[in-house]
């Protein structure tokens, strides 16, 4: 760090001092061979400059043990990445200079305020610049032959019989790139999503952006089992839609959030940071960045949790973001964790799919100590309560919990069909369980079996529920047929609709418990509830929601989770949240 403040203090023309959200340093890199030390100059640059031409480097910082060297300002050193010296030395032109954003080099790491700022306009940076360049790394044994037939991809498509004379060997020399880590880095998604004309670069090797889009197409298309599956794939299949929502500057940082958890970042505040330049300007204004100690995780959590909910008036954003809880955050429990990726867990957010609390679907939250504005949450806001109206419908008698399986985050195509394979059959013998557990507490004090007809609507009740009602794409309900499918996929015979409904399974019941309520009512619940648990409605829910009574504080709750409770999904039970049983909830 004392390197890089020496480098700035000799930087020419007031380099060193730049004004706030308008102003930021660019690199001149001198002209030398490949192999040469790098040399380069610091200068000013303005967003209100539309003469400065620029370009910006996306790229991974790598390992900081084993550092590169950059000479600055006519002898001052500056330690850099071995993956960024390795990028500059592939930009360097042998006989001009040329001018480049980096952010480790272009902003003073050693001073918190600086980097809040420019983190603030990294946006503007970007979108400033006349192109990007993604460094994915240099070249390795098959990269330069996957470069270029991911850059013929450009130029026309190719049909499934020309894809199938591509080798075997260049196929994994392709899904070698997309194992990059530039592909997982939180970061990538607002830089690119933010430029004019984007460049890949591998070695010396590079293709238009395009080709990677169309690469994807393929992989989905083609190649599924032949290409890994990374954070960024959902980037790539909607490109053209995200860069104009980027460019509509609409979008609310929920939406991003909930759509990014897989991607990863060093800091967990750069989880928020890092989307804040693609969101709408309540969410930038709501959220600052801020790199001081002035700002724990565990506020900003708690800030960012506050602007969701009322931002959305809805409680979608305490449906994401409660699976998984870093350890090490101290968290009240209707805060959600965006540091840690959700992976695994499929929420019951589906647009309009349900309609839990009828005509009660906005909500105006409290909180405790009070605040109006997450930018004004006192210094003791991350022990806020959060007061939410509603009622309590039931208690939970039976939990049986699915057992968790790890899903496999690497890049061996091998191992993760492996993975997948487990959590299938786990699934299927899991939810057998669970209909024997159904079937028996149906007849507990009953002094005579059901008819024909209740025996179907209950086995009916019980299938819709471990798929929450809904197939994968979030059509339904289901129609009657699928009765027949479950079946199949329980008797381990493979049809379409039998595929249909074991994906669904699968992916709903990860992370949860089936639930039996004192009232015979059937359901989906997180993992973590327990019996004793209420089932409540809330204002602005369009699910149930589990809650727990504080041991010690009766009037007090914890928030456990989103429900799925058969038979009150669509609003069979909200006229109870008009009427003299609604009550607040002070969640804690």
């Amino acid at each position: 760090m004392a390197l890089y403040r020496d480098a700035l203090a000799l930087s020419n023309a007031g380099a060193t001092s730049l004004n706030p959200c308008r102003e930021f340093r660019l690199l001149i890199l001198f002209p030398g061979e490949t192999t040469a030390q790098l040399h380069g100059e610091l200068i000013k640059g303005s967003v209100d400059d539309t003469k400065i031409r620029y370009t910006a480097l996306s790229y991974t910082w790598g390992d900081p043990s084993s550092p590169g060297l950059i000479v600055l300002n006519g002898g001052h050193k500056l330690s850099i990445t071995r993956n960024l010296e390795a990028a500059l030395r592939q930009f360097r032109s042998p006989t001009e200079n040329i001018q480049l954003w980096v952010d480790a080099i272009c902003i003073n790491q050693a001073d918190d305020d600086e980097k809040s700022f420019q983190v603030a306009m990294m946006r503007s940076v970007y979108a400033s610049a006349c192109r990007t360049w993604v460094w994915l790394g240099p070249s390795d044994a098959g990269s330069d032959g996957a470069m270029d037939i991911v850059q013929g991809f450009q130029y026309r498509d190719f049909t499934h019989e020309e894809l199938r004379l591509i080798s075997r060997e260049s196929w994994d020399g392709i899904g070698n790139l997309m194992r990059r880590s530039w592909w997982t880095r939180m970061w990538v998604i607002q830089e690119v999503l933010s430029s004019r004309w984007v460049e890949v670069w591998c070695g010396s090797k590079k293709a238009d952006v395009g080709c990677f889009v169309k690469l994807e197409q393929i992989r989905r298309d083609f190649a599924f089992r032949l290409i890994p599956t990374q954070p960024f794939a959902n980037i790539l299949s909607n490109w053209a839609l995200n860069r104009d929502i980027v460019a509509s500057g609409d979008a609310p940082l929920f939406e991003w959030m909930a759509d990014t958890h897989r991607f990863e970042s060093t800091l967990r505040r750069d989880r928020i940071y890092a989307l804040l330049g693609l969101s709408s300007e309540d969410s930038r204004a709501a959220i600052v960045p801020d790199y001081s100690n002035r700002t724990s995780d565990s506020l900003l959590s708690t800030q960012a949790t506050a602007h969701f909910l009322m931002q959305q008036r809805r409680l979608l954003p305490l449906q994401s973001g409660f699976y998984r809880k870093a350890d090490d955050l101290t968290l009240q429990s209707w805060v959600s964790d965006w540091s840690t990726s959700q992976a695994g867990y499929v929420t019951l957010s589906f647009e309009s799919a349900y309609n839990a609390c009828g005509q009660y679907r906005n909500m105006t939250p409290r909180f405790l100590p009070n605040f109006t504005h997450p930018s004004s949450c006192p210094e003791d806001a991350e022990d806020a309560s959060l007061i939410l109206k509603g009622v309590i419908v039931d208690e939970v008698d039976i939990v049986d919990p699915m057992p968790e399986v790890p899903l496999y985050a690497g890049t061996d195509t091998d191992e993760d069909l492996r993975s997948r394979m487990l959590r299938r059959e786990l699934t299927r013998s899991t939810c057998g369980r669970w209909q024997m557990v159904n079937d028996a507490y149906a007849y507990v004090d009953k002094k005579q079996k059901d008819t024909p007809a209740e025996s179907e609507l209950h086995h009916t009740a019980f299938w819709r529920t471990i798929i929450v009602d809904r197939l994968l794409d979030g059509t339904g309900p289901p129609g009657l047929e699928y009765s027949q499918h479950y079946q199949d996929w329980q008797a381990g015979i493979e049809s379409e609709g039998a595929t249909d409904f074991r994906n669904a399974a699968v992916s709903y019941c990860a992370g949860r418990s089936f639930i039996l309520t004192n009232r015979r009512s059937l359901g989906l619940a997180p993992r973590t509830t327990h019996t004793g648990d209420l089932i409540c409605l809330l204002h602005g829910g369009d699910v149930p929601f589990v809650l727990r009574r504080e041991d010690q504080r009766k009037d007090y709750y914890r928030f456990v989770g989103e429900a799925y409770l058969h038979g009150i999904m669509q609003g069979e039970g909200s006229e109870r949240l008009g009427g003299d049983e609604v009550r607040d909830f002070e969640i804690v």
